[in-house]
């Protein structure tokens, strides 16, 4: 039996059709196998029964333009003989319909956001409507149809990622590639950071937990430093807290963010104190003469490491007082 020209020419290689606009695609092609020096193709393509055919010499790639957008095109590419001989056709099918551009995110809150696109350039008069999935990465999507070029997500959980893609659907069925943007929520800083007491050497503060957080596990991150100084980091899971070693008559600033199990953190909750001075401690008379008096004190509390002195005034009535200092 003799054989056929389908076993003499070796077919091309594998296949690829990349879209490039509704109406345009790149379609590349690898060597046949055992053939070498230039070869010669027969490129053909249609869709609906209409074909068109083009030869493409010593080359592996082909761009073809022109075409109808929303449609389904079949193409062929086949080895061809210098006698007009074929081998058997390698195929590969596209939809020349373009995804929807200019993805766009506002209203941007811890639960909800609003996402915007545009339709696709060259099909904008097309009759079309978009397929939209959104996810949590690791999660299974879920999927929605809409005829409008937004659409709103709510119920969302805060400080989270997600990934939303939308792809363009003709009413033949067709669907184009989805295009993907990642879009994180709002995680709520703590509310109302209050200072509820201030010592010589200590302060408490706190907070309301913030909205939306109710079944998101999260705790707090409380940083506090006076001036020239490196700054004191905590956590706790509570709304409010005791923070100790502080120094006397010193200005702290404190901050406070809520952060999630992932480390995820949200903008920072800040405010001020100061805090007291102490008193000398045990004011005492030990002696009293004519014409002077010995008293004695003991020194507050916390100031160790603080540089300091006192003052002493002493009067008696409807009199102006003497004032003087001493370190001892």
């Amino acid at each position: 039996m003799l054989a056929s020209d389908d076993d003499v020419l070796p077919p091309p290689g594998d296949i690829q059709v990349l879209l490039l606009t509704s109406d345009s695609v790149s379609l590349s092609w690898g060597s046949p196998q055992g053939l070498t020096g230039p070869q010669t193709f027969r490129v053909t393509w249609g869709c609906d029964g209409e074909t068109s055919s083009t030869r493409v010499k010593g080359g592996h790639h082909l761009e073809i333009s022109s075409l109808q957008p929303g449609e389904k095109y079949q193409f062929n590419v086949a080895t061809e003989g210098e006698d007009g001989s074929q081998s058997r056709c390698v195929s590969a099918s596209l939809s020349t319909v373009v995804p929807p551009r200019d993805l766009k995110v506002d209203h941007l809150e811890e639960t909800s956001f609003t996402l915007h696109w545009s339709k696709a350039e060259g099909m904008e008069k097309v009759p079309q409507h978009f397929l939209i999935s959104n996810c949590i990465p690791g999660t299974d999507p879920r999927a929605a149809n809409t005829d409008d070029c937004h659409k709103t997500f709510s119920n969302l959980q805060p400080g989270t990622e997600y990934t939303v893609s939308v792809a363009t659907v003709l009413t033949n069925g067709e669907q184009s590639e989805p295009v993907s943007t990642t879009i994180c929520t709002i995680l709520p800083a703590p509310d109302q950071l209050t200072v509820d007491s201030v010592d010589t050497t200590s302060a408490a503060v706190s907070w309301n937990q913030p909205p939306g957080l109710d079944q998101t596990q999260h705790h707090y991150q409380i940083s506090y430093r006076c001036p020239g100084t490196e700054p004191h980091i905590t956590t706790t899971s509570s709304h409010s807290i005791t923070l100790s070693d502080l120094q006397p008559a010193t200005e702290y600033s404190v901050t406070v963010c809520t952060v999630l199990e992932n480390g995820k953190q949200s903008q920072l909750v800040l405010t001020t104190l100061t805090t007291v001075l102490p008193a000398p401690d045990q004011l005492t008379v030990d002696s009293v003469d004519t014409t002077s008096a010995a008293v004695s004190w003991s020194q507050p509390p916390g100031l160790d490491q603080t540089q300091h002195h006192y003052q002493i005034s002493y009067y008696y009535p409807e009199t102006k007082p003497h004032i003087t200092t001493t370190s001892s």
